[in-house]
């Protein structure tokens, strides 16, 4: 028997399929779930109504469909949970008043303009209007007001503020989305109603205190190891938190496997030392573990490893053998049982994987390991590390790769020195918080050496990120292609069971990468235009992937101090949709709202050639497009009126600017190029900001062939474009607005909504739906909006 035949693995694969389906699928209902009960009864009526019993086979099959029946149910009830969560409701700016209890310690910045961060808090109400609303308890995020005083984790608050909704993820996603971060509370007052005591909150004031002692205790490194004790990230330094992430080691910043085992590895000793029996030591393992994790806010990853080291644990006290896969199976099991959104959290993804990378694969690697290196004393521990390294790195990858579009292979050599750092660093913490009662001397010297530690850990991600190619931006195939690789993977490995295992691994791998390289071609095959206007925030960014999946940008977003849109929104909507070349990047005009996220496209992915007017603007933001692209070598060409770019079948047509209009134009807006999108029978028009005097000369010029079926309102919006006449004229079908959440322009203008509605041109806005997807099939005829 196989491993994944173990009725427990399967009888867990079947769950989660059904589980993913019923999260995915909108017409499966949490009734689904009441499926299960004819299967599971079925061999048992089959033998009364019969006489005869069912084979085994069959028993099985029907198991596993009752397994997954209930995993379709129980996904299809979070879903529609999530779907109707009152935080997903909330319109922008709604007044609320919260009551409840902080999740994390609030230690007001020193720096009045220092960012301030998201906290948690357990809502036991919710009002707006003086109204309660029901159902609307449960962890609400909050920003609180600069000048508040500070408050541990556990005070009882009410708070009054407005609902700010958050971005959506730039690529739209037909997954539920964890309620939790659609948006926070802006606080403007702050009420303490009770400070943290052990008898309303235990956990939390317990958190809280924690936390006030490790900041207190290890100085600099407070956030630092806040993080690494008790999984809290809100204070920890956002730059520190992206090397860390850019070098691989950003698990080591969550609680993890490693935490909670060398957690449990404390405890045993400590029992040890006191003498108690096995069993006792067992039990008093298990509960402090429980304990630890009900304090951290119970994780999935840690939760993973804590579920996994207590069935270890039991099996031990009752001297029963135990098959590790199986123990895995079941700790995702009761995860997903309790939390079924967890399937879509990426830390449980990474969890699972890193374990099932080290349980499938450490073996065989182990053994193509010449034996000198196994058995020798200095080489046997760097062996292991290595071989488990590269052993989680491989299955943890694909996963990394499609969240976050990079992947860090130097983080299979930086994990060998991080790891026993951060072991080292967590033993110095939680030693230095324990004696600190007893003898502060003692505390503080055991937190200086977790600070050594700590220093020597960020001195191995400085080394690491700069070690040429040691991490990559990689484009990420549809989650499809991703899901079908596993299924072959996984089908082929099952049914190639009587091969010796290295045979059976080489086959199911080599089938794997088969489908993984050729499912995405067959998906491409018949493709037509595909137009994306980006959520950028207050800019614009529109991407068009062409028949023969070549990409074209136009505009690239804004940047500002802390936010730039190319790289964080832009970039990870092209790695998302599988561009690793931009063919040409179109620069409307030189306000940083339009090239601000230029740069970092340039820096991240070959581009081809830059097309923009060509105005001498001297804005930083404009000077340094212009000197990356020089860098890089990458071809300038002039925005011109009448000029034409062909790829693939699909042409642009420049309309504005004319060379007399470069001569000295009051504003840059006067010169923003205007681009005709042309595909067989469709058309788009991209106006840009050019105002409603260009609009004007463009319809004299062009009269009835400006006629499009997609129109990018001018000027986010603006009141000073899309006049009525140019609706007029271009008279699209719809019109799409590029706009940030409560930008501080008012966009789009009230006249501007008024004008297409008069028209009934339907209207799509970014800062209201996302980013907004247009498909149009080939040959142009037929073309449709992309439900997100």
């Amino acid at each position: 028997m196989t491993q994944l035949a173990l009725p427990l693995v399967s009888a867990f694969l079947a769950f989660v399929a059904g589980l993913l389906f019923g999260l995915r699928v909108d017409w499966v209902t949490g009734g689904t779930a009441l499926a299960a009960v004819p299967l599971l009864l079925a061999p048992w009526l089959h033998r009364r109504l019969i006489g005869e019993r069912i084979r085994a086979d069959s028993v099985r099959l029907l198991l596993l469909g009752a397994m997954a029946a209930a995993g379709a149910g129980h996904g299809a009830g979070a879903r529609v949970r999530a779907e109707g969560d009152c935080r997903v409701h909330f319109a922008e700016g709604t007044e609320l008043t919260v009551r409840g209890a902080l999740g994390a310690n609030w230690n007001p910045p020193a720096d009045p303009r220092a960012r301030r961060p998201l906290l948690p808090v357990d809502a036991s109400s919710v009002m707006t209007a003086g109204q309660g609303i029901a159902g609307c308890a449960g962890g609400v995020r909050v920003r609180l007001p600069r000048g508040s005083d500070t408050a541990l984790a556990g005070t009882e608050l009410v708070l009054r503020g407005r609902w700010r909704t958050l971005p959506r993820p730039v690529l739209g996603s037909g997954w539920p989305r964890d309620p939790g971060f659609t948006g926070y509370v802006s606080v403007d007052s702050m009420q303490v109603a009770a400070k943290p005591g052990y008898r309303a909150h235990p956990l939390l004031t317990t958190r809280g205190r924690t936390e006030r002692q490790l900041h207190r205790l290890m100085g600099r490194h407070g956030p630092l190891a806040d993080a690494l004790l008790l999984g809290r990230r809100e204070t920890l330094d956002r730059e520190l938190s992206d090397r860390f992430a850019q070098t691989g080691l950003v698990h080591l910043l969550a609680i993890s496997g490693t935490h909670v085992a060398l957690m449990g590895a404390v405890f045993v000793l400590i029992g040890r030392m006191l003498r108690l029996s096995r069993d006792r030591v067992a039990w008093l393992t298990i509960v402090l573990i429980t304990l630890y994790l009900a304090v951290i806010g119970a994780p999935p990853s840690a939760m993973r490893s804590g579920i996994m080291l207590a069935l270890a644990l039991i099996a031990t006290v009752l001297q029963r053998p135990s098959a590790t896969l199986p123990i895995v199976a079941a700790a995702a099991l009761a995860i997903l049982a309790v939390q079924p959104m967890a399937a879509l959290d990426v830390g449980f993804q990474l969890s699972f994987a890193g374990v099932l990378g080290i349980i499938l694969l450490r073996g065989a690697m182990l053994e193509r390991v010449p034996k000198a290196l196994r058995t020798h004393p200095a080489a046997r521990w760097l062996t292991e590390s290595a071989v488990v390294s590269i052993a989680a790195f491989v299955t943890t990858a694909p996963i990394v790769a499609h969240h976050f579009g990079q992947v860090a292979p130097v983080s299979i050599i930086a994990n060998l020195p991080a790891i026993p750092l951060t072991s080292l660093a967590l033993v110095g913490i939680g030693a230095a918080a324990a004696t600190e009662p007893v003898a502060p001397p003692l505390a503080h010297l055991l937190a200086d050496g977790a600070g050594l530690a700590l220093d020597l850990l960020n001195a191995v991600v400085d080394v690491a990120i700069r070690v040429p190619g040691g991490h990559a931006a990689v484009a990420r195939p549809r989650w499809w292609a991703w899901a079908a690789t596993a299924v072959v993977f996984l089908l082929v490995l099952d049914a190639a069971g009587r091969m010796r295992d290295r045979v059976r691994w080489a086959v199911a791998g080599m089938c794997a990468a088969a489908a993984f390289l050729l499912l995405p071609l067959a998906g491409s095959a018949g493709a037509g235009l595909e137009i994306a206007f980006i959520d950028v925030g207050q800019g614009d960014a529109v991407a068009l992937r062409t028949p023969g999946g070549r990409w074209i940008l136009v505009d690239a977003g804004e940047r500002d101090d802390g936010w730039d849109a190319g790289e964080r929104r832009v970039l990870p909507f092209l790695r998302a949709r599988g561009a690793t070349r931009v063919e040409a990047l179109v620069l409307t005009h030189p306000h940083a709202d339009h090239v601000g996220g230029a740069a970092a496209v340039m820096r991240a992915v070959p581009v081809g050639r830059v097309i923009d007017p060509g105005m001498p603007m001297g804005t930083p933001v404009y000077l340094e497009t212009l000197r990356v692209a020089a860098e890089r070598g990458i071809e300038w060409n002039a925005a011109r009126q009448d000029r034409k770019l062909q790829i693939d079948g699909v042409e642009l047509l420049f309309l504005w600017p004319t060379v007399d209009a470069l001569d000295a134009p009051a504003d840059p807006n006067e010169i923003s190029a205007v681009v005709l999108v042309r595909y067989g029978g469709f058309s788009a028009l991209l106006t840009g900001d050019a105002p409603s005097e260009v609009e004007a000369r463009l319809a004299a010029r062009y009269g009835a062939a400006l006629r499009a079926d997609v129109l990018k309102a001018g000027h986010h919006g603006s009141r000073t474009a899309s006049s009525g006449a140019f609706l007029d004229t271009v008279d699209p079908d719809l019109a799409v607005v590029s706009a940030g959440v409560r930008n501080d322009y008012g966009h789009p203008h009230a006249e501007v909504l008024a004008r297409l509605g008069a028209r009934g041109i339907p209207v799509a806005r970014t800062d209201q739906e996302g980013t907004v997807r247009i498909d149009v099939e080939p040959g142009g005829a037929q073309w449709h909006r992309v439900e997100p």
